[in-house]
């Protein structure tokens, strides 16, 4: 006998929804977690063809081939200019356009890394004005990317990312005209500063706009990957470059020519990806119809002069409408104040500045005697971090693949793991290095030298790399862990699937511009400390004993405060009243 329609749901309080989960993971699970869901007791099969509802019923609409089985989460509208309901070919080349953008801004980012000491010879200034070129576009880009979050909820997010393409690539020209003049580089890395921050902060929510939830893991991962690569790998080229032809702004000339292709890809193949998907529901009248089982419609590309000029001619840059409200203007403020965030950039934010700030002296270590790396072999000593990163987001993607759900007890494990790993590389890396240095002195060159002429035979620059390698893999850890994290939170207090992902990329992209102004901090911190006696033993110790004392607290107060945390979560950020009753459920795994 097949089975009958499921009714509509009864009503409920504003902060209950329904799970909407795959039939297999609904059955698998025998355990529930603290805070999150119990399992269903429904029937999530799918309608009867032959069943017919006499009532408005939209029936739950699932996924395709060897997804047949899965409830798309979040359901997807009815209109075809849904992203969701893109065909696959749109949204990967979306994608593409997208993380090819990301791609050319890590490497920009870590550019001038490895020619430090050069720059500073060149430009006659002290290194801690050079480093303010790597630091002060971290910080404006923090600044731009709230900017960012905000404005592209009112004209989406299109238009911001074509907006930050073009000043990215007016950045990148300006820097291969300066040379010789550090103030026309600094302007130029200010430039380039401006338009990073809205890739930084956008562009896991685009993926989250696009793709449903069974494929973000996959994309999520790519976008890690991309990121790592681009911006620890780039200095192992750039160095090389710049050595090569003795000029550091040779580097830009490469980055540049890119943009022949970057800039068309996002033109073309980079369609608005907000859609408000309640008022498409609401504009759709409901009829008493048969029950059949929603399937995505296949869709036939056809090549042709009328179907191009169609899909250039939608390729608007302004095509986003959304209300203008208060409400939507100070989201992204509501988000900073939320207790997650906060809890979540302390615990993560401490090892990937204190790998900012380490790797942005490299140069200032080694590039004087007795050591005296030129820009190529200082680049090199990125391959640790680079490889090491990888090597954690790809196990964790795995885990992923085999496990939906970053539960409580991963998420912990998780935020363990990741801080005994950055610990052990920071202070391995600090600790063995102090262990060869003197007071720093001046070299005839007028360059300070820091080691002990033993040190040039002793120092095993193999091993510094893995221990640099070491704390970005800690680093990277921790922040897989990060968005989870926010998940558990807004799963508890949004009153729906919408409100969820919306808060979820709100803290998020704070947690980004967080990290980055405090990043920037330690690039401008870390080599004037380093200039003193015992500077870097007591800042390696400082930073170890912080991380240490962040992860026990951060993890004790999840364990024994989490659902008051989540509470206060909601309160602040507007999403629910906490009078009414509160859900016990998820209502998407938490990615």
């Amino acid at each position: 006998m097949p089975p009958s329609v499921p009714l509509p749901p009864l009503p409920t309080s504003p902060s209950s929804t329904r799970s909407t989960k795959s039939v297999k993971s609904t059955k698998s699970r025998s355990t529930t977690l603290r805070g999150s869901p119990r399992p269903m007791t429904g029937s999530t099969k799918k309608p009867s063809l032959t069943s017919i509802s006499w009532r408005p019923y939209k029936p739950t609409k699932y996924g395709s081939g060897r997804f047949s089985h899965v409830e798309l989460v979040p359901q997807p509208s009815d209109d075809p200019q849904d992203p969701l309901n893109w065909p696959q070919w749109k949204k990967e080349l979306n994608l593409a356009s997208l993380l090819f953008m990301v791609c050319l801004i890590g490497a920009m980012k870590t550019a001038l890394i490895a020619s430090n000491g050069v720059m500073a010879v060149r430009y006659n200034v002290s290194y801690s004005w050079v480093a303010v070129l790597t630091a002060a576009p971290l910080m404006v880009s923090a600044l731009s990317g709230f900017i960012c979050s905000v404005v592209a909820k009112l004209v989406g997010k299109r238009p911001v990312y074509l907006a930050s393409s073009i000043l990215i690539f007016a950045g990148c020209l300006w820097n291969m005209t300066a040379d010789s003049s550090y103030g026309s580089c600094m302007g130029a890395r200010v430039l380039q500063g401006v338009g990073w921050g809205a890739f930084d902060v956008l562009v896991l929510e685009s993926i989250q706009d696009t793709f449903y939830e069974h494929e973000r893991n996959i994309r999520t991962t790519l976008h890690s990957i991309v990121t790592v690569s681009a911006t620890w790998a780039s200095p192992l080229l750039g160095g090389i470059v710049s050595y090569q032809v003795g000029s550091f702004t040779a580097q830009y000339r490469i980055i540049s020519a890119f943009f022949a292709i970057a800039i068309p890809l996002m033109a073309l193949t980079a369609p608005e990806t907000a859609f408000d998907r309640a008022r498409a529901a609401i504009a759709t009248t409901p009829i008493f119809i048969y029950t059949f089982p929603w399937e995505p419609q296949p869709v036939q590309l056809e090549l042709s002069k009328d179907s191009v000029l169609d899909y250039v001619k939608e390729m608007r840059p302004w095509s986003y409408e959304s209300e203008k409200n208060l409400s939507i203007c100070i989201q992204s403020p509501r988000a900073l104040a939320a207790p997650t965030t906060t809890l979540v950039f302390i615990v993560t934010a401490l090892p990937h500045c204190a790998l900012w700030g380490l790797i942005a002296s490299l140069s200032l270590l080694f590039s004087s005697s007795p050591i005296s790396l030129h820009p190529s072999s200082t680049g090199t000593l990125l391959t640790g971090p680079w490889l090491l990163a990888i090597s954690v987001v790809a196990g964790i993607c795995f885990y992923r693949s085999t496990n939906q759900k970053f539960c409580s007890c991963v998420s912990n494990l998780t935020l363990a793991g990741g801080a005994l790993l950055a610990i052990i590389g920071l202070t391995s890396f600090g600790l063995g290095v102090n262990s060869f240095m003197s007071w720093p002195t001046s070299s005839e060159q007028g360059h300070p030298v820091f080691f002990k002429p033993e040190a040039a035979q002793e120092l095993n620059l193999p091993v510094l790399s893995l221990q640099l390698g070491l704390l970005a893999a800690g680093a990277y850890a921790l922040e897989a862990a990060a968005r989870p994290l926010l998940a558990r939170s807004a799963s508890f207090t949004a009153s729906s699937m919408a409100t969820a992902q919306r808060s979820i990329g709100d803290m998020h992209s704070w947690v980004i511009v967080l990290r980055n102004l405090v990043a920037g901090a330690f690039v401008l911190a870390v080599p004037h400390i380093i200039c003193k006696e015992g500077g870097l033993k007591s800042l390696i110790i400082g930073l170890s004993v912080a991380q240490v004392v962040i992860t026990l607290s951060v993890l004790l107060l999840w364990r024994f405060c989490e659902k008051a945390i989540w509470k206060m979560d909601g309160k602040v950020m507007g999403l629910v009243n906490l009078r009414m009753p509160h859900p016990e459920a998820s209502f998407f795994d938490i990615d």
